[in-house]
């Protein structure tokens, strides 16, 4: 009687601890999928400057924490169609460093550098964290810093 309540408490266990590996094998799922739509969402919309692109990653409600950039997926167009319509230094560039995630919640770390007509070089790090859902994005925050001035930039 006594070794077979042992095994039944095994039983239950085994059944526990196989019940949480699907979980979070559930979880790494959500989060490899969630890190890789932000990742082509970066890539494609920032990096490559393909306004028209955000339709495929944005929802209309897209919510934006951005204070200078208008809420929605129209306000978010309209501000980086302008800001990409702007001549750049011929050295510019925008790196993606790395993404770190958790489920639907996915953060980046992103530099930007370039020359300076006077010739100084500059480099802009920040990160951006993003929500997805129902295959969209949603912005939670910007935060960018120019190391070469020391001024904190909000965008």
């Amino acid at each position: 009687m006594r070794s077979l309540s042992i095994h039944c408490l095994f039983g239950t266990t085994a059944l526990m601890l196989g019940s949480f590996g699907q979980a979070s094998l559930a979880d790494d799922a959500l989060t490899a999928r969630s890190k890789s739509i932000v990742r082509e969402f970066y890539t494609t919309v920032l990096i490559n400057r393909d306004v028209d692109a955000a339709l495929r990653f944005l929802r209309p409600d897209y919510i934006q924490h951005n204070p200078n950039v208008p809420m929605g997926l129209n306000g978010f167009m309209d501000t980086f169609r302008a800001r990409f319509a702007q001549p750049l230094p011929a050295d510019y560039k925008r790196e993606l460093l790395n993404i770190v995630a958790e489920n639907d919640l996915v953060v980046i770390y992103v530099r930007q550098t370039w020359t300076s007509r006077d010739g100084k070089p500059h480099q802009a790090l920040g990160f951006d964290m993003f929500r997805v859902q129902m295959v969209r994005l949603r912005n939670i925050g910007t935060r960018m810093i120019e190391l070469a001035l020391g001024v904190d930039y909000s965008a």
